[in-house]
């Protein structure tokens, strides 16, 4: 077999991996607006409009970079909870709330945009999305400790796998290709993690609830 033939086989499939990974992605994420339509899950409107926002900046980051079909599943991140938001208010259902985190992520996510357009660099961009993206997680993750009967625990667990994918989808080893894909894997493990994890019971029985 040439070695064109090979670069082509191995396209193809960085190709297939990418699409899997998006579909799975944005599948998880209908998942969890079929949990808030059913009352199921109560979302953080904050963190999720974030989510939506902030992998878009990555996402047109690596497409700038050159990155390839690999920032695809990092566009199916941004557009699934674009639809989560909106089922939330459809359905009356969610959390709004700006706390000192709300409004760090949502700086880091204007400086992302701000500094790129100012120095065209996309390693800035991608560094300051993961920053953002990070600080939008954190009353999600708060709030799947306390309360996750109110998350939808196999919407995350499908998504991880779509992020897992999407890591294998990356054609090119560089920083702007690999970030921001293993930090989604990161953020989405440590979900699974949390959500997955046995909770220590109180005396009714019941789990610890948000405050």
């Amino acid at each position: 077999m040439s070695p064109v033939t090979i670069g082509a086989n191995f396209s193809t499939m960085h190709t297939v991996l990418a699409i899997a990974g998006a579909v799975i992605n944005f599948v998880a994420c209908l998942s969890y607006v079929r949990a808030i339509l059913k009352r199921e899950a109560t979302p953080n409107r904050v963190t999720w409009l974030l989510w939506a926002l902030v992998p878009l900046i990555a996402a047109a980051a690596q497409w700038r970079a050159g990155v390839g079909i690999s920032t695809l599943v990092v566009l199916s991140v941004g557009a699934g909870p674009a639809c989560v938001v909106l089922a939330s208010f459809v359905r009356g259902t969610g959390s709004w709330r700006l706390g000192p985190f709300d409004y760090l992520c949502g700086a880091c996510s204007l400086a992302a945009l701000a500094l790129w357009a100012i120095t065209g660099d996309p390693v800035t961009a991608i560094v300051l999305s993961i920053l953002a993206d990070a600080a939008a997680a954190l009353p999600t993750l708060r709030k799947a400790w306390l309360a996750p009967a109110t998350e939808d625990r196999r919407a995350y667990l499908i998504s991880l796998v779509g992020m897992a994918l999407g890591i294998f989808s990356v054609q090119e080893a560089t920083f702007t290709a690999y970030a921001f894909n293993a930090y989604l894997v990161a953020v989405s493990g440590l979900l699974v993690l949390i959500l997955y994890l046995p909770r220590r019971r109180s005396l009714n029985g019941t789990a610890p609830r948000m405050r």
